[in-house]
């Protein structure tokens, strides 16, 4: 599931239609307080979120995401800002990667790609250390 965030109605649909034309389910939030309580409920393997919007804005979200306990969650911070202090920032609050609007599908795609190799990774890992976690447990004993 691949969470979209945009303030923007047309950035929004073309993002989620590109999303789902290559097969992914998607929730959709339009602010970053909607999209904080969806990341909560929905719990999606992907984040794309813009610079700019109501409420939590794209940096904040990804620090409260960074925060939460949850498995991990890849985010990609969209915006049409690309100055390198920008993308410095969306990387330090917790971004794995950032992309400028207008939105181009092929690069979004090869995001996705990098995206799911990551969270594979995380998943393995979170799996790794409740095995060493029981064993360590069970030989206390």
């Amino acid at each position: 599931m691949i969470l979209v965030v945009d303030e923007d109605p047309m950035s929004l649909l073309i993002a989620v239609t590109a999303l789902r034309d290559m097969g992914h389910e998607c929730c959709t939030a339009t602010d970053g307080d909607t999209a904080w309580e969806l990341f909560q409920t929905r719990r999606p393997d992907v984040v794309v979120c813009d610079w700019l919007m109501p409420g939590v804005d794209g940096p904040e979200l990804c620090r409260k995401i960074r925060s939460h306990p949850a498995r991990y969650t890849y985010v990609i911070m969209v915006t049409s800002q690309g100055a390198r202090d920008q993308v410095v920032e969306a990387m330090t609050s917790g971004a794995d990667d950032y992309l400028v609007k207008p939105l181009d599908v092929d690069d979004l795609e090869v995001r996705l790609i990098a995206a799911e190799r990551v969270s594979t990774l995380h998943r393995r890992m979170a799996h790794e250390r409740t095995k060493l976690a029981s064993a360590a447990r069970s030989r206390r004993f």
